[in-house]
């Protein structure tokens, strides 16, 4: 059963029907347990399958405990490949190569990559594609992960103990017995934490930074905006700065219902610190330009400030430091201490001598 889901799934995507079982069973198990995901159906029942009176052969239990071991691994393994780039899914053969022409389209096309159902999980694709390169099938993949974690240390454990003892033994016996199981299920289920934080700290990581960093090309266009326009100062801020997080806004509110709890905030701060230290570049480098233009027009900018008149690079400065605000307030948005974010300090030092340009201003 473990190896035809996982076949499926691998071709036709995370949304794929692979579960086998019976209809109530998966019911139940969406309801009571809250796997959402075809796969994680078939896996959950097929471990508990093993236990069944008319399966289970007590006195090979040991066996049948190892048996749901290496289920839980191989599976572990699957998503590990995939999250990790190792394994393709959709067309292709069975390394997830595919055809040239599909390769211009694969990451477009491809499960979740460029579109989600309503409830925010995969859709199929027939074009080979990384999963992992979609921030919704990752974070899907390690909420199910998180379900099957606490359903191993949990559920599980009373499903086997009752399989093990069939109504005999004593309090005492059914507590050491419990305790016994969940040490050995330890082995399964200690694979799949590292996982999911890896999903979260790193992978969504990379992938979020890069999509809130890509409207930091727009800093340079600053200077455009004020240089030998005529232009009045700045009041608000740049048009760019509310684009730079929306993607990690977006994200955080459709997966803030399926994040576990002890993942927290962490992965939203190193987000933020990457993105502002990549900002801090390129204001640090539009200052400097600004600075050395200055310099050339220094006779200009005295006549300029002689007249009361604040001058085009002075102009930028205030521009960015109005961004700067509007970055702070959206990080706050984020539930995140501006002051606890790598970078944040360095912008406010860049920016901090607009302050008096905008006194001026006013």
């Amino acid at each position: 059963r473990l190896n035809k889901a996982i076949d499926l799934t691998r071709r036709s995507g995370w949304t794929m029907e692979v579960y086998t079982g019976d209809e109530a069973v998966a019911s139940s198990l969406r309801n009571s347990v809250g796997f959402e995901l075809s796969f994680f159906l078939e896996l959950y029942d097929t471990l508990l399958s093993l236990w069944r009176p008319d399966v289970v052969i007590r006195p090979l239990s040991n066996r049948f405990l190892r048996g749901a071991i290496q289920l839980v691994g191989r599976s572990v393994a699957f998503i590990r490949d995939g999250m990790e780039g190792k394994l393709k899914f959709g067309g292709g053969d069975e390394n997830g190569s595919e055809s040239s022409e599909n390769k211009t389209n694969s990451h477009q096309n491809g499960g979740l990559n460029s579109e989600t159902n309503g409830s925010g999980l995969p859709l199929p694709s027939r074009s080979a594609y990384s999963w992992g390169d979609s921030g919704p099938d990752v974070a899907a993949v390690a909420w199910e992960l998180a379900i099957l974690e606490t359903s191993l240390s949990h559920d599980y454990v009373s499903t086997i103990c009752d399989a093990m003892q069939a109504g005999t033994g004593t309090d005492t016996e059914r507590a050491e017995l419990e305790s016994l199981v969940g040490e050995v299920l330890k082995e399964a289920s200690g694979q799949i934490r590292p996982l999911i934080e890896s999903a979260w700290n790193t992978i969504l990581v990379n992938l979020l930074t890069d999509k809130c960093s890509g409207p930091l090309a727009a800093v340079k266009g600053v200077v455009a905006t004020y240089r030998m326009t005529n232009r009045p100062p700045p009041t608000q801020a740049s048009p760019y700065v509310g684009t730079m997080l929306r993607p990690l806004k977006e994200f955080s509110r459709d997966f803030s219902l399926r994040t576990p709890d002890y993942i927290g905030n962490k992965w939203k701060s190193l987000i933020l610190s990457a993105v502002t230290d990549r900002y801090s570049v390129a204001v640090e480098e539009l200052i400097i330009t600004v600075q050395r233009t200055e310099v050339a027009l220094q006779n200009r900018r005295a006549r300029r400030a002689a007249s009361g008149g604040i001058s085009d690079g002075d102009k930028v400065k205030l521009q960015l430091y109005l961004d700067f605000q509007a970055y702070c307030r959206d990080i706050q948005e984020l539930g995140v201490d501006p002051s606890s974010i790598d970078g944040i300090a360095k912008l406010r030092t860049l920016t901090e001598d607009a302050q008096k340009i905008q006194e001026k201003a006013s």
